[in-house]
């Protein structure tokens, strides 16, 4: 007879908040087993969300095994590149610094044999009728001063520059478009002025009585960078020492000017 017995449906039950004082009914909840997976699912999704974004955008993803491994592991490639960049950026400019130092005080160890190997570098003819080598076919340098060569250039004995004899508030111009890299006074060689040219090829002016560029300034072929003077201690009277180096080889200015 049992059998007969229809199955009970399940009672529908319901969930009422009250004030604890008043007995009075704030909230009440239908209750059934429908609504409580729902519930409970919806919970479980708030959950998930919930710690997704803990761990991902706050310092708690540090805790989860492994992942701040592969977060450092990441970092420290970066910087290790980053290092790398920086130090062959201080090795270039180091190098280049240690030019300027030889090009303003006379390094006595350049070797006569580095000094020949412009010969190798650029054929011995003026610029005016072409430049052969490494420098650009179109360069064209224009005379620094226009005057009386009184010294030539002798690596034997470390004067590594053309001395210019000339009027002193003479106008002292760039032999080629370039940027100031140096512009300041020297115990040695007084005011000096020291443009870098492009491919390499840096200009030198020395024993000027007044300069009128900064570092920094751009100047073109031909614009005045000081008056001639006399001023440093190297010097016997008013005249323009000049230096015309290329990647950190000075040259016989004299084979690639018309200083006519």
């Amino acid at each position: 007879m049992s059998s007969n017995k229809k199955k009970k449906k399940p009672e529908d039950l319901r969930l009422v908040i009250m004030n604890e004082n008043t007995f009075e009914e704030k909230y009440s909840f239908k209750l059934n087993v429908k609504n409580i997976y729902f519930a409970l699912s919806a919970i479980i999704i708030v959950l998930f969300i919930l710690m997704f974004s803990l761990i991902s955008f706050t310092p708690l993803k540090h805790l989860v095994p492994g992942y701040a491994n592969i977060e450092n592991n990441s970092y420290v490639i970066k910087l290790n590149r980053y290092i790398n960049n920086l130090e062959e950026k201080v090795k270039t400019q180091d190098q280049y610094n240690q030019s300027l130092r030889k090009i303003l005080i006379g390094d006595d160890s350049i070797a006569v044999n580095n000094v020949e190997m412009d010969k190798n570098v650029i054929k011995s003819k003026p610029f005016k009728s072409k430049p052969k080598g490494e420098l650009s076919q179109n360069l064209h340098l224009s005379p620094p001063l226009i005057g009386k060569m009184n010294k030539k250039f002798d690596a034997k004995t470390s004067h590594y520059g053309i001395d210019i004899a000339g009027v002193v508030g003479t106008p002292v111009k760039s032999v080629l478009d370039g940027i100031v890299v140096f512009s300041d006074w020297s115990t040695e060689t007084g005011n000096t002025v020291i443009v870098q040219h492009p491919n390499g090829l840096v200009s030198v002016y020395k024993h000027n009585s007044t300069l009128f560029k900064e570092v920094g300034d751009f100047v073109k072929k031909g614009e005045v960078l000081a008056k001639l003077g006399n001023s440093g201690r190297l010097t016997s009277g008013p005249h323009l020492h000049f230096e015309l180096w290329y990647n950190g080889i000075p040259l016989d200015a004299q084979k690639y000017i018309d200083m006519k």
